[in-house]
């Protein structure tokens, strides 16, 4: 037999051997995809249902106001890909792939830790949009007889107190992410110093006015009480005659 038949035989007999696995796996992919669509289908309503749409709009990060239901597009696309994800890992393990296989098991392994950081940056940021409303609301409204200063602390000190409080969602989110934990717990305190210290200096600068009214009734108080009090002893010191 001559070498080249022989390998061409023997590659014609491992092509047989691996039909059955290969039409296994296509098998797997074609019926995994409506299975990925069905289950999308259904998530979608279920969203909508549940408020997730309102949820995407509350947080502020649709992209387009007018696409009502993007919220629960979004979802359906996720449990569609992830079904998806799933359905090519099981096809790969058919064809033997098991590197491939095994690559995909730990992407699918590390979604619970990217679904919680998403939630805890979620959370983060409904809650500091709900703070800054509510410091809004309890400060009033703008006054325009109160002076510049004092009408732009308001949303400055909402915006920084929303700033914080995102920050360390953010954070927190990094940290269920398993990215690089000491730069990001050194990361974490540096951005909290600076946010304090931008929020100390736009306070200050912007109180001056107000500190140096208050400083300087303080100073007249005091010297008005000592000089009534020098005023009383000069009295006292004088000599009724006789």
């Amino acid at each position: 037999m001559d070498r080249s038949t022989y390998w061409l035989r023997a590659a014609w007999n491992d092509f047989l051997a691996f039909l059955p696995d290969l039409l296994w796996g296509l098998a797997i992919l074609v019926v995994g995809y409506f299975i990925a669509r069905l289950l999308a289908s259904i998530a979608r309503p279920i969203l909508h249902r549940v408020g997730f749409d309102r949820l995407v709009d509350r947080l502020g990060i649709a992209v387009r106001a007018d696409r009502t239901e993007q919220g629960s597009r979004w979802g359906a696309s996720i449990v569609f890909w992830v079904t998806m994800l799933i359905v090519v890992m099981y096809a790969a393990d058919a064809w033997r792939l098991g590197a491939v296989a095994a690559g995909i098991a730990a992407i699918i392994a590390y979604l619970p830790h990217v679904l919680a950081a998403a939630v805890i940056f979620g959370a983060a940021l409904l809650f500091g949009n709900w703070v800054r409303a509510r410091m809004l609301e309890t400060s009033g409204p703008i006054v325009p007889g109160e002076s510049s200063t004092t009408n732009s602390q308001r949303p400055l000190v909402a915006g920084a107190v929303r700033a914080g409080i995102l920050a360390l969602g953010a954070f927190m989110a990094l940290r269920e992410l398993q990215i690089a934990e000491e730069i990001v717990t050194l990361a974490f305190s540096l951005t909290l110093g600076a946010i304090a210290l931008a929020a100390a200096l736009a306070f200050g600068l912007g109180s001056r006015d107000v500190a140096g009214k208050v400083a300087r009734r303080w100073y007249e108080e005091r010297l008005g009480k000592r000089a009534a009090v020098g005023g009383n002893e000069d009295e006292s010191q004088i000599i009724t005659p006789p």
